[in-house]
């Protein structure tokens, strides 16, 4: 049974769920893929690590019947009436044991301001109640410290060597002391 999605209202952020018609518009309509949003997209979206090709691995994904990807762009509120900029996005992947994998990303004029933080932990919360997982991990590479900050900021701990070369796992589990 696939959870339903929703946006996640947070103090400054809405998370809008992904869909196959959001992925099709980013990638060949981009005033739709805005006017569909209610939002207002930079002209530097998307982030350097959302390639069409990795948008396009999401949609293969999402049309399959057992959905194995959840994913939310993140729109920055705006005072009014100004529309809410898409500064970002992230979700996870769900792997055959029954892990989640977190990802996210966020254009670099809104890094360090805390919120990919607080997506983070909404997404994490969402992910909790939403797909009953015990056990979520993000990889990520050493040198990315903002990224390695949000995760412990989120209750993430460092597990150790990821799946490639370079890479490290983090890991949640709310028994674990994560809140």
């Amino acid at each position: 049974m696939s959870p339903i999605l929703f946006p996640i209202v947070t103090e400054r952020l809405s998370l809008v769920p992904a869909t196959v018609k959001l992925y099709l518009m980013e990638l060949h309509d981009r005033p739709a893929f805005a006017s569909n949003l209610n939002a207002r997209v930079p002209e530097e979206w998307p982030p350097d690590q959302i390639t069409p090709e990795v948008i396009e691995e999401f949609l293969g994904r999402m049309r399959t019947k057992d959905r194995k990807i959840w994913s939310f762009y993140w729109l920055l509120h705006q005072k009014s009436p100004e529309l809410p900029v898409l500064i970002g996005s992230g979700g996870f992947l769900a792997h055959e044991n029954g892990t989640l994998e977190i990802g996210y990303s966020v254009l670099p004029d809104y890094q360090n301001n805390g919120y990919a933080t607080e997506a983070v932990r909404s997404m994490r919360e969402w992910a909790l109640s939403s797909l009953g997982n015990d056990c979520i991990i993000a990889n990520t590479y050493p040198h990315l410290k903002s990224s390695i900050r949000v995760l412990e900021k989120n209750g993430f701990y460092l597990k150790g060597n990821g799946p490639e070369e370079g890479i490290i796992t983090y890991e949640f589990r709310p028994e674990k002391g994560g809140s």
